[in-house]
């Protein structure tokens, strides 16, 4: 009897990219007024869509998150290149992220749980 529950280890590593997404985020949040800093961002999702779709799950779960630089920004006259609105908004968007993934395991274990005890 195979007891792994279906996507599991997708949903936690879409939840793992999100908390990793969240330190950035509120790295570059925190350093909006501090002169050269450049934005960061996650590189994830491209790659992880990719050799899902071409190799399949266990491929894609070897795809490691990238922290880059963050690109289209402009540059303030200090050098700075966090914009306070797109961060904010990536802050939001991140949270439903992790939240959606969340719920969705919470869901799978909960069929898990009712498939074992018969409910």
């Amino acid at each position: 009897m195979n007891l792994n529950i279906p996507q599991a280890d997708l949903l936690a590593r879409m939840m793992d990219v999100a908390q990793l997404r969240h330190r950035l985020i509120s790295r570059n949040l925190a350093n909006v007024n501090t002169p050269g800093y450049h934005q960061l961002e996650v590189s994830f999702e491209d790659a992880f869509s990719h050799a899902l779709s071409k190799q399949g799950e266990g491929a894609a779960l070897h795809i490691a998150p990238k922290v880059v630089e963050g690109q289209g920004n402009v540059p303030r006259q200090d050098g700075n290149t966090v914009d306070l609105d797109k961060e904010l908004g990536n802050l939001n968007k991140n949270g439903l992220t992790f939240g959606m993934a969340s719920q969705l395991l919470v869901g799978r274990i909960g069929m898990m749980r009712s498939a074992i005890l018969g409910h």
